[in-house]
C-alpha cells in the first residue's frame, strides 16, 4: 500500500509529522483519505504528559472518504464520506456477541494501538465505517466519536420522557451529551459550562438551562428542587466530578460516569448506599439493544438533528498539527472542536 504521512507524540507538548506505512489491504479492509481528526480531550491529556504517549498516530475522532475497498466489503465504495468507530475487535468474543465490544478481550482501540487519524491515509476494518450523507461535509464526520461516547452514557441510563438530565461539563463530550440526551427524548436537559461560548454551545444544541460551574450545586437546586433523574458525569480530570454528581442526582437516580479521571478520586460512598443510587461506568460506545451508537450518531449527523458544523472553532494541516493541539488546549479562546485536516486527495 505504500506510505502515507502522520503526526506523532515525540514527547510533552511536542509532535513531528513523520512517513508511516501503510498495512496492506486485506479483504474485509478499508483504504480511506482523512478528511479530517478532531482533537480530543484525551489527546491532550497524552500531549500534555498527564496520560501515556502512544507509539502509533494518534487520533480517534476521524471523517473520512473512502479511497479503496477490499474484495469482500459491500456495505461502503469508493467516494463514500464516512465516520470511523475506532475500535478493532475479534468479533467473537463474550463481550464482542453482546454488542460491548468496547471491551473486546483482544480489542485494539486506533491511535492507542493503531495508528490514528492525525494523517493523510489510514487503513481499517470495513465495520469501523458508518456512511455519512453525501451532502455532509465529510470532516463533519469526526464529531461522530464523541456524539457516540455521550449517545451510549445517555442509553444506558434511558430516561424517560419526563425526566431531568443533568450534564457535568460542557466540552465536547459534554456538549454532545446534551445533544444526545436532547435527541433520546429527555423532558429537560441541564448542563453545567465554565465558559460563557460554551454555555451558548449546549443551549444551541438542545439544553434548557446552562448552569455556572463554579456554585452549580446552588444553581442546580433553584430550577431542579428535588434534584436530576439523570447525571452524567463528563468532567473527568484530577479527581473528577463524581462526589458532586452523587449530591446533586435525586434519590433512585442515576449517574452515568464518562469523563477520564487523571487522579485520585475519593468519593463518599453514603449517597450510593442510603439513597438507592444507580451508578455506571461509560468509557466510550458501542451497542445498546439492536443498534450501535454510532449508527444512531451517523444518522443525527446526515439529518442534521444534531448541527455540529458551528463547533468548529479551527481547522488546521497536518503540518501544523501542533498549532491545532495548543488552540484546542486554549478554551479561555473561545475553542471548541478544533479540526486537523490532510488536504485534498
Amino acid at each position: 500500500m505504500g506510505t502515507t504521512r502522520g503526526a506523532f507524540m515525540v514527547g510533552p507538548r511536542k509532535l513531528a509529522v513523520r512517513e508511516v506505512e501503510l498495512p496492506p489491504l486485506g479483504l474485509g479492509d478499508v483504504l480511506l483519505h482523512i478528511a479530517a481528526c478532531g482533537v480530543c480531550g484525551s489527546d491532550l491529556h497524552q500531549y500534555h504528559g498527564r496520560w501515556p504517549q502512544p507509539e502509533v498516530v494518534p487520533g480517534h475522532e476521524i471523517g473520512a472518504v473512502v479511497e479503496e475497498v477490499g474484495a469482500e466489503v459491500s456495505e461502503v465504495r469508493p467516494g463514500d464520506a464516512v465516520c470511523v468507530e475506532p475500535i478493532i475487535r475479534c468479533g467473537r468474543c463474550r463481550y464482542c456477541l453482546t454488542g460491548r465490544y468496547l471491551l473486546c478481550e483482544t480489542g485494539r482501540y486506533i491511535s492507542v494501538q493503531a495508528h490514528g487519524g492525525f494523517a493523510e491515509r489510514m487503513v481499517v476494518p470495513d465495520y469501523c465505517c458508518f456512511r455519512l450523507a453525501t451532502d455532509l461535509a465529510p470532516e463533519l464526520g469526526a464529531f461522530a466519536e464523541p456524539l457516540s461516547v455521550g449517545l451510549h452514557a445517555v442509553r444506558l441510563a434511558a430516561p424517560m420522557g419526563a425526566d431531568t438530565v443533568l450534564v457535568l461539563g460542557a466540552g465536547t463530550i459534554g456538549l454532545m451529551t446534551v445533544a444526545a440526551a436532547r435527541a433520546m427524548g429527555a423532558g429537560r436537559v441541564l448542563v453545567t459550562a465554565r465558559y460563557r461560548h460554551q454555555a451558548e454551545a449546549a443551549r444551541a444544541l438542545g439544553a434548557d438551562e446552562a448552569l455556572p460551574a463554579e456554585g452549580a450545586t446552588e444553581a442546580m437546586r433553584k430550577v431542579c428542587p428535588d434534584g436530576p433523574d439523570v447525571v452524567v458525569e463528563t468532567v473527568g480530570t484530577v479527581g473528577g466530578m463524581t462526589g458532586e454528581a452523587l449530591q446533586l442526582v435525586r434519590k433512585l437516580g442515576t449517574v452515568v460516569l464518562v469523563g477520564g479521571v487523571t487522579g485520585p478520586a475519593p468519593i463518599d460512598l453514603g449517597p450510593i448506599i442510603f439513597r438507592e443510587l444507580r451508578v455506571l461506568g461509560s468509557p466510550c460506545y458501542g451497542q445498546v439493544g439492536v443498534r450501535k451508537d454510532f449508527e444512531i450518531a451517523a444518522e443525527l449527523l446526515s439529518t442534521r438533528a444534531v448541527d455540529v458544523a458551528p463547533l468548529v472553532t479551527g481547522r488546521f494541516p497536518l503540518d501544523e498539527t501542533d498549532r491545532a493541539f495548543r488552540a484546542a488546549a486554549d478554551k479561555r479562546s473561545g475553542a471548541v472542536k478544533v479540526l486537523v485536516t490532510a488536504g485534498d486527495r
